[in-house]
């Protein structure tokens, strides 16, 4: 039986359960020309992490935690996607929590803003 979507209080930086994976995004304050923006974010984590390539996206490879994640563009929006899994939903909440700070960290040295949340 389909379910609706849990609703979104933070449109910023969320997580969603589709079969079992987590999703999440970082989000970027200025529209103009963010997918250039994107592909800096993507190119100066490839720096900070064992990463294998993707197209338009990387997949970084963790030993501690074990598991893996895929940072990619968002397509549509500015901002850019966080997928982790580990071993267990505790590593992947590790994980994902890891490289969304990791992008955070990428967008302040690159003087790019993310987007405050809604109040």
């Amino acid at each position: 039986m389909p379910q609706a979507r849990r609703e979104k209080k933070d449109h910023l930086i969320y997580a969603d359960v589709v079969d079992s994976k987590s999703k999440a995004g970082v989000w970027m304050g200025e529209r103009a020309s963010f997918q250039e923006k994107q592909g800096r974010i993507i190119e100066a984590i490839k720096e900070r992490a064992d990463w294998v390539g993707l197209k338009d996206a990387i997949m970084v490879i963790g030993a501690d935690p074990a598991g893996i994640t895929v940072i990619a563009p968002n397509p549509t929006l500015p901002g850019v996607i966080v997928l982790a899994d580990g071993g267990s939903p505790a590593t992947s909440a590790k994980l994902q929590a890891a490289a969304e700070e990791t992008v955070r960290e990428v967008m302040d040295e690159l003087g790019i803003a993310e987007e405050e949340a809604a109040a």
